[in-house]
């Protein structure tokens, strides 16, 4: 995991910032964005729907984008890891 991660940015929930960092290091390690379900299993969710909401948070303040009409959409707009 990314040594900044104990840095929360104030717009970011502790879990929004746990979902973006998955999400980063997951396509370090595999050079792909992971789907929505591998993000609940990576992170040991119960549902796609809080994932999905998490998202959609991200994508609000503008961390996270997605393509339109594409699988594995999202695209990191803020790598806090960087």
């Amino acid at each position: 995991m990314c040594d900044k991660t104990r840095e929360v940015p104030d717009n970011l929930t502790k879990k929004q910032m746990r979902v973006l960092n998955f999400i980063t290091e997951f396509k370090k390690k595999n050079r792909i964005i992971p789907s929505v379900r591998e993000i609940v299993r990576g992170l040991d969710y119960k549902s796609t729907s809080i994932v999905a909401f998490h998202l959609d948070a991200l994508i609000a303040k503008q961390y996270l984008a997605r393509k339109p009409y594409h699988s594995r959409s999202l695209v990191i707009l803020k790598d806090l890891c960087a």
